[in-house]
């Protein structure tokens, strides 16, 4: 394998379990910044290990002196193999996955600090499933790479319908599918996404996290004058689409009128 040559060199000192604890702080917090507390004599070996730096003043409203990880940080806490087990994202057959072949003990070590995440192929954790391997957000950003949206695809639709007065669940089925459910009166409505699962083909999920989901909101609706199903455009952002999806399901249910679902 090509080491990456960002890493820093052979023979390089890796950092202790403190410190790379209080790296992995810093990467975790939105401003860099490491926590507060830390003893001088640590900070001024990872000050001469240019691992730290001193944050601008103010940098988090604090008048204390604050340090901030710097890129040589970042990379002090990655190794050959686990550079390239985050970097091999980039050429996998499915955005976000993990395909490339690692012993347990980096996946392991990627794992605990939240860089790997394992989720079944409904997008959740599920235990005794099948899981595949996928970066982080924190992972992400410890190698460079754009970070994307870990929200459940569900919490924006349901939040979407709880913001026009609507009542909804999100329900699993007997393969493990997800929808957000709506029952009132005569009205029986699901509402999914369409998603393919290398390996296991398309299946239908409202619990995937929102970066994975490429196809628009589905609304399958089931009452006394028969059985709608409605899709929207995608490609504008699952936050505003669950919006306007929850909107034309309200407005439909007021009139019954199907033109409701006309972008």
């Amino acid at each position: 394998m090509t080491v990456p040559t960002f890493l820093a060199p052979a023979g390089a000192p890796a950092p202790t379990r403190l410190q790379r604890a209080w790296l992995l702080a810093a990467l975790r917090d939105q401003g860099g910044l490491l926590p507060p507390g830390i003893r001088t004599r640590s900070l001024n070996v990872m000050l001469d290990r240019d691992w730290i730096k001193i944050a601008p003043a103010g940098v988090d409203g604090a008048t204390d002196v604050r340090y901030k990880i710097t890129p040589g940080g970042r990379f002090a806490l990655l190794s050959a193999a686990k550079a390239g087990v985050l970097l091999s994202v980039l050429v996998s057959s499915e955005p976000g996955r993990i395909e490339a072949a690692a012993q347990e003990k980096t996946l392991g070590s990627l794992i605990r600090d939240g860089l790997v995440t394992r989720l079944a192929r409904h997008g959740e954790h599920a235990e005794g499933q099948e899981q595949h391997l996928y970066i982080t957000n924190l992972g992400r950003r410890l190698v460079g790479l754009p970070e994307v949206d870990e929200t459940p695809a569900s919490d924006y639709l349901v939040a979407a319908f709880a913001a026009n007065g609507l009542d909804v669940s999100v329900e699993t089925d007997s393969d493990g599918d997800t929808c957000v459910v709506y029952q009132q009166g005569d009205v029986e409505a699901a509402f999914f996404r369409e998603i393919q699962t290398p390996g296991f083909g398309w299946n239908y999920s409202a619990r995937h996290p929102a970066w994975m989901h490429t196809k628009p909101w589905a609304a399958l609706v089931s009452h006394t004058g028969g059985v709608l199903e409605k899709r929207l455009p995608s490609g504008i952002g699952i936050k505003e689409e669950s919006a306007r999806m929850a909107a034309s399901f309200a407005a439909w249910l007021t009139d019954r009128d199907d033109s409701a679902f006309t972008a």
